[in-house]
C-alpha cells in the first residue's frame, strides 16, 4: 500500500499508524471523502480522483507519506 503525502481525509490529521494493517482497516470502511492538498479538491493536479486506491507512484504528483509505517521484513 502506498500513501501520498498530499492526500487527506477526515481522520488523517495528527494520526499515526503503528502497522500497515491499521491503516488498511481505515481504508476498508471507505466512508469518508478524500481530497488532495495540492488542489484542495477531490481530484489531484492531474485531474484524477484523490483516493487511496488511485493515489500511487504511477501518478506524477505522488510523493510518499512519512506517516505510513515501513514494511516489516
Amino acid at each position: 500500500m502506498e500513501l501520498c503525502r498530499w492526500m487527506r481525509w477526515k481522520t488523517f490529521y495528527g494520526q499515526l499508524w503503528q502497522t500497515r494493517a491499521e491503516l488498511a482497516a481505515i481504508f476498508a470502511t471507505n466512508d469518508v471523502p478524500y481530497q488532495c492538498l495540492k488542489t484542495c479538491q477531490a481530484w489531484g493536479p492531474d485531474d484524477e480522483v484523490a483516493s487511496p486506491e488511485c493515489c500511487g507512484s504511477h501518478r506524477v504528483c505522488f510523493e510518499p507519506s512519512a506517516k505510513l509505517p515501513r514494511a516489516q521484513s
